[in-house]
């Protein structure tokens, strides 16, 4: 396939953020989702380069996480606050107990970035990172920073949407 421009359409943010885990629509973001992947590693130090304080010999690749960040120009208040808790079935504004187990607590949520074409579905994201809104004059934005894991059956992220909100 020749390398051509790529337009995947308006951005609609779904979260599952109930006890049931059932998709609702977050919003829309402001210029789409950002989607970073990072890979973990460990240096493997051996004396044929030096041993700790020279190059590694190899390197041993041991998970990835992402993070998506989406700014929100539409958004629904009550999903909203929900993603505000940062975790499954919590109040906005009401924080969370301290030492919650986000993985075996089930407290972390579904994440969908479902625009027109290519969408991509974190199965295990929570918001992790500050979460920002502004309150004025002016239209509000509400950003917020999510970190996704690799589920119980080893998937970070696919592309299915089965269980998206119409």
């Amino acid at each position: 396939m020749a390398a051509a421009v790529q337009v995947t359409g308006p951005a609609e943010i779904q979260v599952g953020t109930g006890a049931a885990g059932a998709l609702e629509k977050f919003g829309y973001t402001r210029n789409g989702a950002e989607i970073v992947s990072e890979g973990y590693w460990i240096n493997v130090p051996g004396d044929e380069n030096g041993g700790d304080e020279g190059p590694p010999i190899d390197v041993q690749f041991i998970g990835e996480t992402a993070r998506i960040r989406v700014e929100l120009t539409k958004w629904d208040t009550t999903a909203a606050a929900e993603v505000e808790s940062r975790f499954v079935g919590g109040t906005g504004g009401v924080p969370g107990a301290a030492g919650t187990l986000m993985f075996s607590g089930s407290k972390a949520m579904r994440l969908l970035v479902k625009p027109t074409t290519g969408a991509r579905n974190f199965p295990r994201a929570f918001p992790r990172f500050a979460i920002e809104v502004n309150k004025g004059t002016r239209f509000s934005t509400l950003v917020v920073e999510f970190e996704a894991h690799k589920d119980a059956t080893g998937v970070l992220w696919n592309t299915s949407i089965v269980g998206a909100a119409a």
